[in-house]
Formats: structure tokens, C-alpha cells, sequence
């Protein structure tokens, strides 16, 4: 009987272990409404939070400037231990504890990371910067464990460490095993929880056969190989003279009164609603090219460099192109496409898609409209581009 019972919890051991292999980390985010003494209590957590960045950043350049050695990660934490029973430094106790933790793990990777970007010699112009409490985004994170620490959804709440029970609109339901949870204060002073999560792998969306390739503009988003014109909708265009209006009205209140802080969330809530409507209609479209169509094609534009460029950085910032191939990106690999970036060097716009021939008056008057000198073919550029851009794709994934 010991040896069924022992083979069983292998076996089932197994099986748990094989799944978390197959499952993947996702990560929700949810409104979260907390009542006074919760709102305390994180602001409280978020105090704490810079105070222990802030601490221990300035410990480990101190370190470094005076040649003693590097301070790492496991000495700052051996040390916060101290640092909570020493005289003066009582209300650290009050905090999540985790997020104490995951500070000086931020902390850590700001730093390695300000290192490797000067071994690449990739700017870096000096140490990570000191966090301020005038910052007006706030956030902290604390891991999801047993016992006191636990995380949970209801219907209408979630519980957090620290907080309890905190009311939550709770969206979706979460289906796999809670790591942590990030507690965000917005611009706008909102409160949102994001959930990191291990979960099964999104279900394969059925194969229809189609391919497309997608040529970006400005006056359009995109236009597709097979004729599909998408709206660029120019949020930020169309809130602009709202959005002015709120930054004058800002800039006419005396600075750290409670007239300008009004102004000022105004403001936010403004922006937030241009962001709002853009991940929305970004998210409807890449989920409905994905679903019809099994390959992708983009061009990999160099979005960095072209919004140097004075007279494209706030059209390319409207329609948001970069998060437009993330999204693409991410949804090709979860649901079974594929996605082809070709080279940003390849004349998709010159080239006619009938002959092949290369046409560089196209790029040099920016001809709409132009005829092949050598097939007589009628194309519209962006079309014609788009079509190229399929054309060169599908070349790259049969090499490949």
C-alpha cells in the first residue's frame, strides 16, 4: 500500500511538472478600488518602496566610488534584515515585506544594466536615477505565497498582502498559479493591480491559408497585399485641442497648490483616454489579423530613427507602429502564425510588383499614383508596396 501510495504522488508529480512546462506567463491587469485605510496602507508600501531603492542605490555607488568591492543583491538583503530592527527605521515593519525585497531586486537589475550599457558603449550618461516621491506613477510588487501572503480573486475583490480584501473589477477569471501582484497608482491617481500568472498556453487558432503583407503610412495605418485599407484614427490629433487647453490651464496654476494638482489629473485623465482608445483599436486589429490570415508579413522599419525627424516623430507617434508589431508579435507566437519581418533596406516602395522593376522616382517625388516605365502597370504605392513586402516575406520563409 505505501508503494501505490508513494508511485501515485510521484506520478501526479510528475504530471504537475510536465505542466508547468507546457504553460506560459501571462499577465492581467485589473482596476482596483481600495477604501481609505487601504489607500493608506499603499501609499504607505509605496514610500517604503522608494525609501529602500533610493537606500541602498546610494550604498552600492558609494561602494563602487570608493573601491571597496561591488555590494550585490544578497548583501543588500542580509542587511535590510538590520536595517528593520535598528532604532529610527521601525516603520519599514509596516510594508509588504516582498516588496521590499523586489525593490532591491529593481534596484539590482538598474544597476547591472547601467554597467552593460556602458561595456557596449550604448549612452549611458551616468548611475540609475534616485526615484521621487513628485513622480506621479507609483508602484510596487509583492509575491504571491501560503499562509498570510496569499492572493485570491472573489467575485467582486481580490486579496493582497497587507491591504485584505480589496474591491476589484474582475474582468476575466485567472486559470493557473499566481507568482505576484503589482500595484500600480496611475497619473490620473486610479489604482490598478497586475497579475502575473502561470498558465496554459492559448488555444491554436484553425488555419485558413491566406497570407498577406502590410505596408505602413500616416494617412492610413496600413494597407494589405490583398487591397484592405485600415483607418489610422489619430487619437492624440483629435484630443490635441483639448489637451492644449488642459496644459494651459496647468501652466496658469501657482506651483504645489490644490488647484494645479486638479489640473494636472485632469490632464492625465486625458492622455489616459487617447491611450485607452489606441490599445483598443491596436488590440481589435492584430487579433483580427491573426485570425485571418496564417503569415504576416511587415517591413522592419527603423522606428527610432525615423522619429528623429521632426516631421514624422508625432504622426509615427499617433499611430503607434511599434506597438502595432509588438502586439502582432506576441499574438503570431500564442496562436500558431507566422509573422516575417524583412529588411528595412529592401525598396518595397520602388519596386513593381508585376516586373520587378526598380523605379527610384517613386521615393524622390513620393508618387501615389505611378506606371511602371517598363510593363506600363498602373499601381498604387501603397498597395504596390504591400504586395512587394508579400512577395519578399514568403522568399525569406521558404529560405528560412
Amino acid at each position: 500500500m505505501k508503494d501505490v501510495t508513494y508511485w501515485t504522488i510521484c506520478y501526479i508529480g510528475a504530471v504537475q511538472s510536465e505542466l508547468e512546462l507546457c504553460a506560459v506567463e501571462k499577465r492581467y491587469n485589473y482596476r482596483i478600488y481600495p477604501n481609505k485605510e487601504q489607500e493608506e496602507q499603499i501609499q504607505r508600501n509605496f514610500g517604503c518602496v522608494r525609501f529602500i531603492y533610493n537606500y541602498y542605490l546610494a550604498k552600492r555607488i558609494e561602494k563602487y566610488e570608493s573601491g571597496e568591492g561591488m555590494y550585490r543583491f544578497y548583501d543588500a538583503c542580509k542587511d535590510l534584515t538590520e536595517l528593520k530592527r535598528t532604532e529610527g527605521y521601525e516603520w519599514l515593519r509596516k510594508a509588504d515585506a516582498h516588496s521590499l525585497q523586489n525593490a532591491i531586486k529593481n534596484m539590482d537589475n538598474a544597476y547591472t544594466a547601467f554597467f552593460r550599457r556602458v561595456r557596449e558603449k550604448n549612452g549611458a550618461p551616468g548611475f540609475p536615477c534616485f526615484k521621487s516621491k513628485k513622480e506621479t506613477r507609483q508602484s510596487y510588487t509583492s509575491q504571491a505565497q501560503t499562509g498570510k501572503n496569499v492572493i485570491y480573486f472573489t467575485d467582486k475583490e481580490i486579496r493582497l498582502p497587507k491591504l485584505g480584501l480589496v474591491k476589484c473589477s474582475v474582468s476575466r477569471q485567472i486559470q493557473g498559479r499566481i507568482l505576484s501582484a503589482t500595484v500600480t497608482q496611475v497619473p490620473s491617481g486610479k489604482y490598478y493591480v497586475s497579475i502575473c500568472f502561470t498558465g496554459p498556453g492559448a488555444e491554436q487558432l484553425p488555419q485558413t491559408g491566406k497570407r498577406v503583407g502590410l505596408h505602413f503610412g500616416v494617412k492610413t495605418l496600413a494597407v494589405s497585399s490583398d487591397g484592405r485599407v485600415y483607418e489610422n484614427h489619430r487619437f492624440l490629433e483629435k484630443s490635441q485641442k483639448k489637451i492644449s487647453r488642459l496644459q494651459k490651464r496647468m501652466s496658469r496654476k501657482p506651483s504645489d497648490s490644490t488647484n494645479r494638482e486638479k489640473a494636472r489629473i485632469a490632464l492625465a485623465k486625458a492622455h489616459e483616454r487617447v491611450k485607452n482608445q489606441r490599445a483598443d483599436a491596436m488590440q481589435k486589429l492584430t487579433t483580427q489579423l491573426v485570425r485571418e490570415y496564417d503569415v504576416i508579413c511587415v517591413r522592419d522599419d527603423k522606428l527610432r530613427e525615423m522619429k528623429r525627424h521632426r516631421q514624422y516623430s508625432y504622426f509615427l507617434s499617433d499611430a503607434s507602429w511599434g506597438e502595432f508589431i509588438r502586439l502582432l508579435k506576441y499574438k503570431c507566437e500564442w496562436y500558431g502564425k507566422q509573422l516575417v519581418e524583412i529588411d528595412p533596406s529592401y525598396p518595397s516602395v520602388q519596386l513593381c510588383s508585376t516586373c520587378g522593376h526598380k523605379n527610384t522616382e517613386v521615393a524622390k517625388k513620393r508618387l501615389p499614383i505611378w506606371t511602371c516605365p517598363n510593363c506600363s502597370a498602373k499601381h498604387d504605392r501603397a498597395k504596390n508596396a504591400a504586395k512587394n513586402t508579400l512577395t519578399e516575406g514568403l522568399r525569406i520563409l521558404v529560405e528560412s
